[in-house]
């Protein structure tokens, strides 16, 4: 059997933690439970267990619990690039925006490009049809805010 390789392993672990962030956020969006609470929940149940340890565990929790800490200041920035009121987007849309933000924000390792393909496709697996095209074009937006000397420092 032939090994994965690192890079394409660490890009899987990343991916995994991306799908159980919006999962856990979502909860927390929904039922307001402590991270803590959340967390222990993943580590408890079987499935979660399983999904968590295939994931780049510490980036999970970065990005749930940045989103968390800061909700109410990535809401501000995200407003301004919606076309409805932030009260009219659904609660997997919110949470997309909400965690493609944190990582637009704080994890600038991770391409601009791959953040937007990475929620885009996880909007496309667990939000609303057609509201990937939602949310790709408030992170396009949100891309020319946030990483706007990424765009044009590139070939």
């Amino acid at each position: 059997m032939a090994k994965i390789p690192a890079k394409h392993e660490y890009i899987a672990r990343r991916r995994v933690a991306r799908k159980l962030s919006l999962m856990a956020f979502y909860q927390w969006h929904i039922n307001a439970s402590e991270f803590s609470e959340i967390l222990s929940y993943y580590q408890q149940d079987e499935d979660m267990a399983a999904d968590l340890r295939k994931a780049d565990a510490s980036y999970f929790q970065k990005l749930v619990e940045q989103a968390i800490d800061d909700a109410d200041e990535i809401d501000e920035i995200i407003k301004p690039f919606l076309d409805r009121e932030l009260s009219q987007v659904g609660p997997i849309e919110h949470s997309v925006l909400l965690l493609a933000t944190v990582e637009l924000q704080h994890h600038l390792d991770v391409g601009y490009k791959t953040v937007v393909n990475e929620w885009v496709n996880l909007c496309k697996r667990f939000g609303p049809e057609k509201s990937y095209k939602f949310i790709n074009a408030v992170l396009e937006k949100l891309v020319m805010k946030l990483r706007h000397t990424e765009l044009t420092d590139s070939p």
